[in-house]
Protein backbone atom coordinates (compact mmCIF):
# COMPACT_ATOMS: atom_id res chain seq x y z
CA UNK A 1 0.00 0.00 0.00
CA UNK A 2 1.31 3.43 -0.96
CA UNK A 3 2.06 5.85 1.85
CA UNK A 4 0.08 9.06 1.94
CA UNK A 5 1.90 12.09 0.60
CA UNK A 6 3.35 14.59 3.04
CA UNK A 7 1.72 17.96 2.19
CA UNK A 8 3.47 21.31 2.45
CA UNK A 9 0.64 22.65 4.63
CA UNK A 10 -1.74 20.86 7.00
CA UNK A 11 -3.95 23.02 9.25
CA UNK A 12 -4.36 21.76 12.80
CA UNK A 13 -8.09 21.66 13.49
CA UNK A 14 -9.29 19.73 16.53
CA UNK A 15 -12.43 19.19 18.57
CA UNK A 16 -11.79 22.47 20.38
CA UNK A 17 -12.24 24.37 17.11
CA UNK A 18 -15.40 22.45 16.31
CA UNK A 19 -16.80 23.30 19.76
CA UNK A 20 -16.05 27.02 19.32
CA UNK A 21 -17.66 26.95 15.89
CA UNK A 22 -20.77 25.18 17.15
CA UNK A 23 -21.11 27.60 20.05
CA UNK A 24 -20.86 30.56 17.67
CA UNK A 25 -23.55 29.10 15.43
CA UNK A 26 -25.80 28.49 18.45
CA UNK A 27 -25.65 32.19 19.36
CA UNK A 28 -27.47 32.93 16.12
CA UNK A 29 -25.54 36.13 15.29
CA UNK A 30 -23.51 35.10 12.25
CA UNK A 31 -22.04 38.44 11.18
CA UNK A 32 -19.42 40.61 12.85
CA UNK A 33 -20.15 40.63 16.55
CA UNK A 34 -19.03 39.83 20.07
CA UNK A 35 -16.80 36.94 19.00
CA UNK A 36 -15.01 39.22 16.55
CA UNK A 37 -14.32 41.55 19.46
CA UNK A 38 -13.09 38.63 21.58
CA UNK A 39 -10.72 37.57 18.80
CA UNK A 40 -9.30 41.10 18.60
CA UNK A 41 -8.82 41.19 22.36
CA UNK A 42 -7.08 37.82 22.36
CA UNK A 43 -4.78 38.93 19.53
CA UNK A 44 -3.88 42.01 21.56
CA UNK A 45 -3.20 39.95 24.68
CA UNK A 46 -1.10 37.42 22.76
CA UNK A 47 1.01 40.13 21.16
CA UNK A 48 1.37 41.97 24.47
CA UNK A 49 -0.16 45.21 23.22
CA UNK A 50 -0.23 48.33 25.39
CA UNK A 51 -1.92 51.43 24.02
CA UNK A 52 -2.14 49.75 20.64
CA UNK A 53 -5.24 48.52 18.85
CA UNK A 54 -6.36 45.53 16.77
CA UNK A 55 -8.90 45.72 13.96
CA UNK A 56 -9.88 42.33 12.51
CA UNK A 57 -10.95 41.95 8.88
CA UNK A 58 -11.88 39.20 6.45
CA UNK A 59 -8.45 38.70 4.78
CA UNK A 60 -4.87 39.80 5.09
CA UNK A 61 -5.15 41.58 1.74
CA UNK A 62 -8.09 43.62 3.04
CA UNK A 63 -5.97 44.46 6.08
CA UNK A 64 -3.18 45.82 3.88
CA UNK A 65 -5.62 47.88 1.82
CA UNK A 66 -7.29 49.68 4.70
CA UNK A 67 -3.98 50.01 6.58
CA UNK A 68 -2.61 51.95 3.63
CA UNK A 69 -5.73 54.10 3.38
CA UNK A 70 -5.87 54.76 7.13
CA UNK A 71 -2.25 55.91 6.90
CA UNK A 72 -3.30 58.45 4.29
CA UNK A 73 -1.67 56.72 1.34
CA UNK A 74 -3.43 57.14 -1.98
CA UNK A 75 -3.33 58.46 -5.52
CA UNK A 76 0.10 59.65 -6.65
CA UNK A 77 1.99 58.18 -3.69
CA UNK A 78 4.61 55.44 -3.81
CA UNK A 79 5.20 52.51 -1.45
CA UNK A 80 8.50 50.62 -1.46
CA UNK A 81 8.25 46.89 -0.85
CA UNK A 82 10.24 43.77 -1.78
CA UNK A 83 9.46 41.96 -5.01
CA UNK A 84 10.21 38.76 -3.09
CA UNK A 85 6.75 38.25 -1.63
CA UNK A 86 3.27 37.13 -2.58
CA UNK A 87 1.38 39.64 -4.71
CA UNK A 88 -1.23 40.51 -2.05
CA UNK A 89 0.84 43.44 -0.74
CA UNK A 90 1.36 44.84 -4.21
CA UNK A 91 -2.30 44.52 -5.20
CA UNK A 92 -3.30 46.29 -1.98
CA UNK A 93 -0.91 49.14 -2.75
CA UNK A 94 -2.46 49.52 -6.20
CA UNK A 95 -5.97 49.31 -4.76
CA UNK A 96 -5.10 52.23 -2.48
CA UNK A 97 -4.27 54.31 -5.55
CA UNK A 98 -0.52 54.35 -4.89
CA UNK A 99 2.27 53.02 -7.10
CA UNK A 100 4.33 49.95 -6.26
CA UNK A 101 8.11 50.37 -6.13
CA UNK A 102 10.02 47.12 -5.69
CA UNK A 103 13.34 46.69 -3.91
CA UNK A 104 15.83 43.87 -3.43
CA UNK A 105 16.35 41.70 -0.33
CA UNK A 106 19.30 40.74 1.86
CA UNK A 107 20.88 37.35 1.28
CA UNK A 108 20.88 36.35 4.95
CA UNK A 109 17.30 36.87 6.18
CA UNK A 110 15.60 37.44 2.78
CA UNK A 111 14.13 40.67 4.13
CA UNK A 112 14.19 44.21 2.75
CA UNK A 113 17.62 45.59 1.84
CA UNK A 114 17.39 49.02 3.44
CA UNK A 115 20.35 50.46 1.55
CA UNK A 116 18.80 49.53 -1.78
CA UNK A 117 15.39 50.75 -0.60
CA UNK A 118 16.89 54.11 0.34
CA UNK A 119 18.13 54.58 -3.24
CA UNK A 120 14.54 54.27 -4.50
CA UNK A 121 13.01 56.99 -2.31
CA UNK A 122 11.55 60.00 -4.13
CA UNK A 123 9.37 62.91 -3.00
CA UNK A 124 6.37 60.69 -3.83
CA UNK A 125 7.44 57.90 -1.45
CA UNK A 126 5.15 57.68 1.57
CA UNK A 127 5.76 54.26 3.12
CA UNK A 128 7.95 51.19 3.42
CA UNK A 129 6.31 47.75 3.49
CA UNK A 130 8.86 45.12 4.63
CA UNK A 131 8.17 41.38 4.90
CA UNK A 132 9.28 39.13 7.77
CA UNK A 133 9.88 36.11 5.54
CA UNK A 134 9.10 32.66 6.97
CA UNK A 135 8.60 34.22 10.41
CA UNK A 136 12.24 35.34 10.62
CA UNK A 137 12.42 39.07 11.31
CA UNK A 138 13.88 41.32 8.64
CA UNK A 139 16.29 44.17 9.44
CA UNK A 140 13.48 45.86 11.34
CA UNK A 141 15.73 48.34 13.13
CA UNK A 142 17.18 49.37 9.77
CA UNK A 143 13.72 49.78 8.28
CA UNK A 144 12.63 52.09 11.09
CA UNK A 145 15.86 54.11 10.96
CA UNK A 146 15.35 54.68 7.25
CA UNK A 147 11.68 55.54 7.70
CA UNK A 148 12.39 58.00 10.49
CA UNK A 149 15.19 59.70 8.55
CA UNK A 150 12.92 60.24 5.54
CA UNK A 151 9.58 60.84 7.22
CA UNK A 152 7.95 57.63 5.98
CA UNK A 153 5.29 55.34 7.41
CA UNK A 154 6.09 51.67 8.00
CA UNK A 155 3.49 48.98 7.31
CA UNK A 156 5.02 45.66 8.37
CA UNK A 157 3.95 42.56 6.50
CA UNK A 158 3.95 40.25 9.52
CA UNK A 159 1.69 37.67 7.88
CA UNK A 160 4.44 35.03 8.25
CA UNK A 161 5.40 36.13 11.74
CA UNK A 162 2.47 35.95 14.15
CA UNK A 163 4.24 35.48 17.47
CA UNK A 164 7.80 36.21 16.35
CA UNK A 165 9.77 38.12 18.99
CA UNK A 166 12.59 40.63 18.71
CA UNK A 167 14.45 41.10 22.00
CA UNK A 168 11.48 39.64 23.86
CA UNK A 169 8.86 41.86 22.21
CA UNK A 170 6.46 40.36 19.71
CA UNK A 171 6.21 41.98 16.31
CA UNK A 172 3.20 44.31 16.35
CA UNK A 173 3.63 45.31 19.99
CA UNK A 174 5.57 48.42 18.99
CA UNK A 175 6.43 50.36 15.87
CA UNK A 176 4.02 51.86 13.36
CA UNK A 177 1.50 49.56 11.60
CA UNK A 178 1.59 45.75 11.48
CA UNK A 179 -0.57 43.47 9.36
CA UNK A 180 -1.25 39.80 10.09
CA UNK A 181 -3.02 37.08 8.13
CA UNK A 182 -5.09 34.19 9.47
CA UNK A 183 -5.73 32.37 6.20
CA UNK A 184 -6.05 28.56 6.00
CA UNK A 185 -2.32 27.79 5.99
CA UNK A 186 -1.04 30.22 8.62
CA UNK A 187 0.18 29.23 12.12
CA UNK A 188 -3.13 30.53 13.50
CA UNK A 189 -6.10 30.41 11.15
CA UNK A 190 -9.63 31.78 11.19
CA UNK A 191 -10.25 30.00 7.85
CA UNK A 192 -9.86 33.41 6.22
CA UNK A 193 -9.04 36.59 8.05
CA UNK A 194 -6.48 39.19 8.96
CA UNK A 195 -5.94 42.17 11.20
CA UNK A 196 -4.28 45.55 11.39
CA UNK A 197 -2.43 46.68 14.52
CA UNK A 198 -1.98 50.43 15.01
CA UNK A 199 -0.87 52.72 17.82
CA UNK A 200 -3.16 55.64 17.06
CA UNK A 201 -6.77 55.69 18.30
CA UNK A 202 -7.95 57.85 15.39
CA UNK A 203 -6.45 55.42 12.91
CA UNK A 204 -8.23 52.56 14.68
CA UNK A 205 -11.53 54.40 14.25
CA UNK A 206 -10.80 54.99 10.56
CA UNK A 207 -10.01 51.31 10.13
CA UNK A 208 -13.22 50.28 11.91
CA UNK A 209 -15.28 52.49 9.62
CA UNK A 210 -13.51 51.44 6.45
CA UNK A 211 -13.90 47.72 7.11
CA UNK A 212 -17.70 48.14 7.13
CA UNK A 213 -18.73 50.54 4.37
CA UNK A 214 -17.79 53.76 6.15
CA UNK A 215 -20.64 53.47 8.68
CA UNK A 216 -20.00 55.45 11.85
CA UNK A 217 -21.77 53.50 14.63
CA UNK A 218 -21.81 49.89 13.51
CA UNK A 219 -18.71 48.58 15.29
CA UNK A 220 -19.92 49.45 18.79
CA UNK A 221 -23.35 47.91 18.25
CA UNK A 222 -22.16 44.83 16.40
CA UNK A 223 -19.69 44.06 19.19
CA UNK A 224 -22.88 43.54 21.25
CA UNK A 225 -24.41 41.29 18.55
CA UNK A 226 -26.76 44.11 17.55
CA UNK A 227 -27.13 46.59 14.72
CA UNK A 228 -27.46 50.36 14.72
CA UNK A 229 -30.59 51.40 12.81
CA UNK A 230 -29.73 55.07 12.89
CA UNK A 231 -26.31 55.78 11.45
CA UNK A 232 -24.31 57.91 9.07
CA UNK A 233 -21.81 57.00 6.36
CA UNK A 234 -18.84 59.27 7.01
CA UNK A 235 -15.94 57.90 4.94
CA UNK A 236 -14.91 55.53 2.18
CA UNK A 237 -15.70 51.97 3.10
CA UNK A 238 -15.50 48.35 2.06
CA UNK A 239 -17.12 45.09 3.06
CA UNK A 240 -14.09 43.73 4.88
CA UNK A 241 -15.48 42.81 8.29
CA UNK A 242 -14.73 39.47 10.00
CA UNK A 243 -17.77 37.41 11.02
CA UNK A 244 -18.41 35.83 14.41
CA UNK A 245 -18.23 32.41 12.75
CA UNK A 246 -14.73 32.84 11.36
CA UNK A 247 -13.62 34.68 14.50
CA UNK A 248 -14.70 31.70 16.60
CA UNK A 249 -12.23 29.53 14.69
CA UNK A 250 -9.56 32.15 15.31
CA UNK A 251 -10.33 32.23 19.04
CA UNK A 252 -9.94 28.46 19.29
CA UNK A 253 -6.63 28.62 17.44
CA UNK A 254 -5.06 31.53 19.30
CA UNK A 255 -5.65 29.75 22.59
CA UNK A 256 -3.16 27.16 21.30
CA UNK A 257 -0.77 29.54 19.52
CA UNK A 258 2.15 29.03 21.90
CA UNK A 259 1.79 25.25 21.55
CA UNK A 260 1.66 25.48 17.76
CA UNK A 261 4.71 27.77 17.61
CA UNK A 262 6.79 25.59 19.94
CA UNK A 263 6.01 22.49 17.87
CA UNK A 264 7.05 24.25 14.66
CA UNK A 265 10.26 25.55 16.22
CA UNK A 266 11.18 22.02 17.24
CA UNK A 267 10.72 20.68 13.70
CA UNK A 268 12.69 23.58 12.18
CA UNK A 269 15.58 22.92 14.56
CA UNK A 270 15.48 19.23 13.67
CA UNK A 271 15.54 20.10 9.97
CA UNK A 272 18.47 22.47 10.48
CA UNK A 273 20.45 19.83 12.35
CA UNK A 274 19.75 17.19 9.70
CA UNK A 275 20.57 19.44 6.74
CA UNK A 276 23.43 21.55 8.12
CA UNK A 277 26.19 19.54 6.40
CA UNK A 278 24.56 19.17 3.00
CA UNK A 279 27.00 20.69 0.52
CA UNK A 280 24.32 21.44 -2.07
CA UNK A 281 21.93 23.33 0.22
CA UNK A 282 21.69 26.31 2.57
CA UNK A 283 19.59 26.16 5.70
CA UNK A 284 17.88 29.20 7.27
CA UNK A 285 20.28 31.43 9.21
CA UNK A 286 18.32 31.08 12.46
CA UNK A 287 18.19 28.93 15.56
CA UNK A 288 14.44 29.74 15.69
CA UNK A 289 14.59 31.18 19.20
CA UNK A 290 11.75 33.69 19.34
CA UNK A 291 10.70 32.84 15.78
CA UNK A 292 7.16 31.82 14.88
CA UNK A 293 7.94 29.78 11.76
CA UNK A 294 5.24 29.86 9.10
CA UNK A 295 7.33 27.92 6.58
CA UNK A 296 10.71 26.21 6.46
CA UNK A 297 12.61 27.30 3.37
CA UNK A 298 15.69 25.43 2.15
CA UNK A 299 17.90 26.90 -0.58
CA UNK A 300 19.08 24.41 -3.21
CA UNK A 301 22.27 25.54 -4.94
CA UNK A 302 23.90 25.08 -8.36
CA UNK A 303 20.68 24.97 -10.38
CA UNK A 304 19.52 21.68 -8.86
CA UNK A 305 16.17 22.79 -7.44
CA UNK A 306 14.05 21.15 -10.15
CA UNK A 307 15.77 17.80 -9.70
CA UNK A 308 15.43 18.14 -5.92
CA UNK A 309 11.68 18.78 -6.08
CA UNK A 310 11.25 15.80 -8.42
CA UNK A 311 13.23 13.64 -6.00
CA UNK A 312 11.04 14.67 -3.06
CA UNK A 313 7.91 13.97 -5.10
CA UNK A 314 9.17 10.48 -5.93
CA UNK A 315 9.47 9.90 -2.18
CA UNK A 316 5.93 11.12 -1.53
CA UNK A 317 6.94 14.51 -0.13
CA UNK A 318 5.42 17.67 -1.53
CA UNK A 319 7.34 20.93 -1.83
CA UNK A 320 6.45 24.53 -2.58
CA UNK A 321 8.17 27.62 -3.92
CA UNK A 322 7.90 30.91 -2.02
CA UNK A 323 7.80 33.00 -4.15
CA UNK A 324 7.42 33.84 -7.80
CA UNK A 325 8.72 37.41 -7.42
CA UNK A 326 6.25 40.13 -8.27
CA UNK A 327 8.51 41.87 -10.80
CA UNK A 328 8.20 38.72 -12.93
CA UNK A 329 4.39 38.99 -13.10
CA UNK A 330 2.87 40.53 -16.23
CA UNK A 331 0.67 42.96 -14.32
CA UNK A 332 3.68 44.45 -12.48
CA UNK A 333 6.35 44.22 -15.17
CA UNK A 334 6.22 47.99 -15.69
CA UNK A 335 6.44 48.95 -12.01
CA UNK A 336 9.49 50.89 -10.93
CA UNK A 337 12.14 48.76 -9.29
CA UNK A 338 15.78 48.77 -8.31
CA UNK A 339 18.59 46.28 -8.66
CA UNK A 340 17.27 42.74 -8.05
CA UNK A 341 20.54 40.80 -7.88
CA UNK A 342 19.78 38.90 -4.69
CA UNK A 343 16.10 38.37 -5.47
CA UNK A 344 16.86 36.98 -8.93
CA UNK A 345 19.32 34.49 -7.44
CA UNK A 346 17.23 33.44 -4.45
CA UNK A 347 14.11 32.76 -6.50
CA UNK A 348 15.97 30.00 -8.32
CA UNK A 349 17.02 28.36 -5.03
CA UNK A 350 14.19 28.48 -2.47
CA UNK A 351 12.12 25.39 -1.74
CA UNK A 352 9.46 25.22 0.97
CA UNK A 353 9.44 21.92 2.86
CA UNK A 354 6.45 20.54 4.77
CA UNK A 355 5.95 22.18 8.17
CA UNK A 356 2.81 21.70 10.27
CA UNK A 357 1.69 22.54 13.78
CA UNK A 358 2.08 19.42 15.95
CA UNK A 359 3.56 17.68 12.90
CA UNK A 360 3.32 13.91 13.00
CA UNK A 361 6.58 12.15 13.82
CA UNK A 362 6.41 9.88 10.78
CA UNK A 363 6.01 12.90 8.49
CA UNK A 364 9.02 14.68 9.96
CA UNK A 365 11.15 11.56 9.48
CA UNK A 366 9.95 11.09 5.90
CA UNK A 367 10.84 14.66 4.99
CA UNK A 368 14.31 14.36 6.51
CA UNK A 369 14.95 10.99 4.82
CA UNK A 370 13.81 12.34 1.46
CA UNK A 371 16.01 15.43 1.68
CA UNK A 372 19.23 13.76 2.85
CA UNK A 373 18.88 10.98 0.25
CA UNK A 374 19.17 13.52 -2.59
CA UNK A 375 22.61 13.46 -4.16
Amino acid sequence: MNEERVPVFAPHIGVDTLKHLTDALDVGWLGMGATTKEFEERIGAFLGLRERYVVAVNTGTSAFHIALRAAGIGQGDEVITPSFNYVADHQAIRASGADVVMCDIRDGDLGMDCEKAAALITPRTKALMPLHFAGIACDRAGVYRLAESRGLRVIEDACHAFGTEIAGTRIGADGDIAVFSFDPVKVVTSIDGGCVVVGDAEERERLQRMRLLGVDKDTTERYRNRRAWEYDVVSEGYRYHLTNILASVGVSQIKRADEFIASRQAVCREYNAAFANLTWARIPASDFAGVSPFIYSLRVLSGRRGAFIEHLSSRGVDAGIHFVPVHKHTAFAGARRGDMTVTDRVIEEVVTLPLHSNMRRDRVERVIDAVVSFA
